[in-house]
Order: structure tokens, then C-alpha cells, then sequence
């Protein structure tokens, strides 16, 4: 939880001064009796009292959220509870249910469609190893793994006419030259009546060597998602 703290904190000491602001109001409501602690019981009143954090409202979490030897939560304490609430940290699925402090295994389809982090279903190492969840899908990416995929997805299908307009003069000529900057080639298209500089995106498979390159990657790292899939025991 120490690294998480000091994620929080790094956040809170950048954020503008509107977030800083709402952070301390966060920690104001909580402390109800103006102590500057948070007690169990202002803890378990406070999250009770808000439909979104309910999931938190419990004793556990309270003790892994205070610092050791402490029985009541400070601000940096605080902090960090807002930075959980508002980047929505997991709590595992399966069946230990506890909050997830480090890495953990996402199912890809529910990722995609999620309309929200809540519909999310995500499973800590451990349940997942021992294959300790309920789940309709197989696909599961850890999630920096995941947050990998997604971006190289997300260059491969870049389009052509982005790149080419968001760089500069002095590197577009330099930039042309080298498939390196780019997922996507960017080549001239034979059939266009005379326009010789026409750039057109090659598709559906890009050819220069950055293009192969994430989409191997891609391939890589879904079938490591289905290859980690395969070695568990799921029911539906």
C-alpha cells in the first residue's frame, strides 16, 4: 500500500488546485468531528452514505488502507482512498474479494464493451493462477499487458492522414524516409489520376517493418491471453 500512497500523493501535489480542493472536502466530510483523523466508524458512515463506494464500506479495507500501527486514517491516508475511488482500482472477482494493490488479470471481452470500470470483471494473481473464479470468458490480459495491446492497437489503425498532418515541416521530410516513426505505411497509390504525392494507408495488413511489428505484437500478446485462458478451470 506504501507505493500506492506515494502514487496518490504525486498526484495530489500536481493536480490543480480545483482537484486539491475537492481531495480536502473528501477528507473534511469523512472527519466528521473535526479531529483530523478518520475513525473506523467515520470511515464506514461515510462510504455507507454514498452508492458508488459501498464496496469499500468494510473493516478490512479500512486496515489495509491505514499505515501500520495507526488505528485511524490521516489525510495522506484519505488521499490515497480518493485516488482508488477516482481511477477506479479493482477489487478482485474472485473468490477472495480482496482489493488489488499490483498487478492483476483482466477479462479482454468485458473490457471492451464495459460501459464503465464497475462492469469490469478483473482477478487478482492468485485467484487466477488456482483458477479460483467464475467467469463466461477465457480471453484474460494482466493489465499492463492490456494497457499494451490497446496502444499498439491504437497506432495500427492510426489513420494515414493523421500522421502525415501532425508532424511538423522540418521532420516530414525526414519522416517519409523512415518506416520507423509510423504503424501504418505510407505509400503512393498507383490508380489516383496524377497525383503523385498522394499518401494512402496500406490496409488491412500494414507492410513496413514498425506495421508488422505491432501487429505481431498484438498477435503476441492475445495469445498469451488465450494460452493463460486454456490453463484454467472456468464454469458457463
Amino acid at each position: 500500500m506504501e507505493e500506492l500512497r506515494q502514487t496518490a500523493f504525486a498526484y495530489y501535489k500536481d493536480a490543480p488546485e480545483q482537484i486539491r480542493r475537492w481531495v480536502d472536502e473528501f477528507f473534511l466530510e469523512m472527519d466528521h468531528d473535526g479531529d483530523d483523523r478518520v475513525s473506523l466508524h467515520e470511515f464506514l458512515t461515510y462510504m455507507e452514505m454514498h452508492e458508488d463506494c459501498m464496496h469499500l464500506s468494510n473493516p478490512r479495507f479500512f486496515d489495509e488502507l491505514k499505515k501500520e500501527g495507526s488505528e485511524e486514517l490521516d489525510f495522506l491516508d484519505v488521499v490515497t482512498l480518493f485516488y482508488i475511488v477516482y481511477s477506479g482500482k479493482p477489487f478482485c472477482n474472485g473468490d477472495c474479494k480482496k482489493f488489488v494493490k499490483g498487478v492483476y488479470f483482466t477479462c479482454v471481452k468485458c473490457f471492451d464493451h464495459a460501459s464503465d470500470a464497475a462492469n469490469t470483471f478483473n482477478v487478482c494473481t492468485a485467484c487466477y493462477v488456482d483458477g479460483k473464479y467464475v467467469h463466461g470468458h477465457k480471453k484474460f490480459l494482466d493489465n499492463f499487458l492490456l494497457l499494451q495491446t490497446k496502444r499498439m492497437e491504437a497506432l495500427n489503425q492510426l489513420p494515414a492522414s493523421s500522421i502525415h498532418e501532425s508532424k511538423s515541416p522540418e521532420s516530414r521530410s525526414t519522416s517519409v524516409t523512415s518506416n520507423n516513426s509510423s504503424s501504418r505505411r505510407l505509400t503512393h497509390d498507383p490508380s489516383s489520376s496524377g497525383a503523385s504525392n498522394e499518401l494512402v494507408p496500406v490496409n488491412p495488413r500494414p507492410k513496413n517493418r514498425a506495421g508488422r511489428k505491432a501487429l505481431k505484437t498484438i498477435e503476441v500478446l492475445l495469445a498469451l491471453g488465450n494460452i493463460f485462458a486454456s490453463t484454467q478451470c472456468t464454469i458457463m
